[in-house]
């Protein structure tokens, strides 16, 4: 079983844990780190409500721990739709 961890500035942007799972049951795109920061991943998906999120965490010893939930940028939904 995986431990999932909000931090606070996961939530800067007005999404809440509800739309992190939500994102997971729609089979996100995860890659790794595009600043190529160690233990760092990146999920760019849908909530149930059809938006394109993009959300950042990072791997600890014993959990995960989210850090970013934001909107997609334009460039982020183009990429997204083309590797789906």
């Amino acid at each position: 079983m995986v431990v999932i961890a909000f931090v606070e500035s996961a939530f800067n942007h007005g999404y809440q844990e509800e739309d992190f799972f939500e994102l997971l049951e729609t089979g996100p795109l995860k890659l790794r780190s595009r600043r190529g920061l160690k233990g760092v991943y990146e999920l760019f998906g849908r909530n149930y409500v059809g938006e394109d999120l993009h959300v950042a965490y990072r791997r600890e010893r014993d959990r995960e721990v989210v850090f970013h939930i934001r909107a997609m940028t334009a460039r982020e939904k183009q990429s997204y739709r083309k590797n789906r």
